[in-house]
């Protein structure tokens, strides 16, 4: 194989790696906000 080939293939195999990391990462620390915040922000 080509030498550009296998690091077309290497950096491509890392980044979906990263992304799923990242995805399951954002899934697990998710914060959700309170409705009441935004209720008390408007009255203030």
């Amino acid at each position: 194989m080509s030498l550009i080939l296998v690091a077309v293939i290497s950096l491509g195999a890392i980044g979906l790696i990263s992304a799923v990391i990242l995805y399951v990462a954002s899934k697990k620390f998710a914060v959700y906000e309170d409705p009441r915040i935004a209720q008390v922000a408007e009255v203030l």
